[in-house]
C-alpha cells in the first residue's frame, strides 16, 4: 500500500500525484476515505509524466461504490481547466 494525493477525481478515473513507483498497464486497488465511508475499486495505471503523475482508470466498480463515487464527485468544487502537461508518457 502506498499513500497518494488524489489530484482530480472522476467516474472514470483520477489524477494522483506523487505515485512513482506506478507503471502502466499496473492494475492496482483505489482506497479513499470519504465522509466516514470507504470508497473502493479496481483500477488500471492508464498514464504516467516525468512529474510523478499517475493516470488510473476505474474498472469493474462494484453498484454500492459506483453510487458513493458519483456521490464523492458531486460534492466535490470544480477545478479550472489547464493545459495537459506534453510529458506524458
Amino acid at each position: 500500500m502506498i499513500t497518494v494525493v488524489v489530484e482530480d477525481l472522476c467516474v472514470l478515473g483520477c489524477l494522483l500525484e506523487y505515485a512513482p513507483s506506478l507503471k502502466p498497464p499496473q492494475e492496482c486497488e483505489l482506497t479513499v476515505e470519504w465522509n466516514g465511508r470507504e470508497f473502493r475499486t479496481p483500477a488500471t495505471v492508464a498514464w504516467t509524466s516525468h512529474g510523478g503523475q499517475v493516470g488510473l482508470s476505474f474498472h469493474d466498480t462494484d453498484a454500492p461504490n459506483h453510487e458513493l463515487l458519483r456521490k464523492i464527485c458531486s460534492e466535490l468544487r470544480m477545478k479550472p481547466l489547464v493545459r495537459m502537461a506534453e510529458d506524458l508518457r
